[in-house]
């Protein structure tokens, strides 16, 4: 094992959370929020055919609540009757969902609608990845201290490398919710089931050789693949190692040779690592964006600012703007893929058409998203919006967008803003999280979920809640 691997293992065995509910508040808050992205999503076609693919599809029963008696199979994984199998939740299914299947849909849905949370040094998403591959390799008798602490070590390492190896990662066209993903995916696993020593740095590197995923699909549903592929390969990755003699390197981040050379070209030693572990850790200090619209977390700021616009000054009529003027500090808007977007998967990653729906609405409009085709005249309002890089600098950590609407009068509009609603610094609170649970779930079924996930100390019984609800169907 080469140095800097022995500092991560080191790192992931001995994290201590016990003390840290700063940490630990945001993770809870963090797991709502997946929960609360995932729901929505399962409606949509994508997300069925997907489990119609793994064969889940019979399994996806909204307010099933099955109990059966059930026999266990030599690998304690897969659960059989004489004439039908049930997945590991319990369900009745007539096809057994796989553990790793199980996370490539939780990780798929709950990324879908693009309504997860991100971090700025990862350039990319943690809880889709992490929480699905954690749900898929749970076990009746976890507690939700060791579930939190699992997540809370796969954010830090992701974070951690994100730090190191963005922007480069992400202008070069990497989706770091994919490569990264994975590896996080694998270090919070090693660490919810106890894996010690080689065996952790092999599941690291089980992980890290499966590293993949693309920027260019964004605006597709090559995207929430990523997520899905991420956790998949993460729970696979652990199922290789506990259940075949398969052997592979324990040198996953060798300086020389490892990931972040191979992926990156970047040399890192033990103390890059040491130095930012829990100091004071990820998911503090740059924090989580949390979002009240499913679009790219990039456009935050820049809906925020035109929302401000639109209370002081009324919602515009297009015909009357001569033009409006996104401004960026240079590469801030490199998320936003599209200028000119054609569907409404695309204007997820466009400021230009969510900026035209706060403007033309007041508020963004999330059924628009949803749309085959926009229409041309929306097209044509959109092309009056205008990228500048004329804002300073900001760290990676940082962001900052200011929105100036020119009418076609002379008369003059602008707003900066830098700590949205749902940022860091301005989170959403469990209040937003019941809303967000509200697009998908009735009052009383909220109640029901909330009481359940602040009385329960094991996290089963609260997976048993949602089951019931129809949150959790795989």
């Amino acid at each position: 094992m080469d140095s800097v691997t022995q500092t991560i293992v080191n790192y992931i065995e001995q994290t201590n959370v016990t003390n840290r509910e700063d940490l630990l508040s945001v993770a809870r808050i963090a797991f709502l929020d997946y929960l609360a992205s995932l729901a929505p999503a399962e409606e949509e076609q994508a997300v069925q055919d997907l489990t119609r693919f793994i064969g889940a599809d019979q399994s996806i029963t909204v307010n099933q609540d099955t109990s059966t008696n059930l026999n266990k199979t030599a690998n304690q994984d897969t659960y059989t009757h004489q004439d039908k199998t049930a997945n590991v939740d319990g369900h009745d299914s007539y096809l057994t969902v796989k553990r790793a299947d199980k996370a490539l849909y939780y990780g798929f849905a709950s990324h879908y609608l693009d309504f997860d949370d991100a971090q700025a040094n990862l350039a990319g998403h943690f809880s889709t990845v992490l929480y699905s591959a954690l749900l898929a390799v749970l076990k009746p008798t976890d507690r939700w201290h060791d579930f939190l602490r699992a997540y809370i070590v796969g954010a830090e390492l992701e974070g951690i490398i994100g730090s190191v190896i963005n922007p480069a990662h992400r202008t070069q066209g990497w989706h770091s919710t994919g490569t990264v993903g994975v590896i996080g995916a694998a270090a919070a696993i090693g660490a919810l089931r106890g894996l010690h020593g080689e065996s952790l740095a092999q599941l690291l590197s089980l992980a890290a050789t499966q590293s993949a995923g693309m920027f260019l699909q964004s605006g597709t549903d090559g995207k929430p693949l990523h997520a899905g592929l991420a956790a998949r390969n993460g729970v696979w990755a652990y199922e290789l190692l506990e259940y075949t003699s398969l052997q592979t390197s324990t040198k996953p981040f060798d300086p020389e040779r490892g990931w972040l050379k191979t992926i990156g070209n970047i040399t890192v030693t033990s103390n890059d690592i040491a130095s930012r572990w829990l100091a004071p850790g990820q998911l503090i200090d740059p924090g989580l964006w949390m979002k009240a619209h499913p679009y790219c977390s990039a456009a935050i700021c820049g809906a925020e600012a035109a929302e401000v616009i639109c209370t002081s000054s009324g919602v515009f009529l297009w015909n009357d703007i001569e033009r409006v003027t996104v401004h960026f500090p240079p590469g801030a808007d490199a998320a936003l893929w599209y200028t000119a977007p054609t569907t409404g998967r695309e204007g997820q990653f466009s400021i230009e058409y969510i900026v035209y729906q706060v403007l033309a609405y007041g508020a963004v409009q999330d059924e628009l998203f949803k749309i085959d085709t926009i229409d041309q005249s929306v097209r044509d309002y959109m092309s009056r919006i205008e990228r500048v890089y004329d804002l300073p600098k900001v760290s990676q950590s940082e962001r900052i967008t200011k929105v100036t609407v020119t009418m076609k009068n002379g008369d003059t509009f602008t707003e900066t803003v830098n700590n949205p609603k749902g940022s860091p610094n301005n989170p959403l609170t469990l209040e937003d999280i019941r809303i967000k649970l509200g697009l998908t779930l009735q009052a009383d079924q909220i109640d029901r979920i909330m009481e359940a996930f602040t009385h329960t100390n094991e996290v089963e019984p609260f997976l048993q809640t949602l089951r019931k609800e129809g949150v959790l169907h795989v």
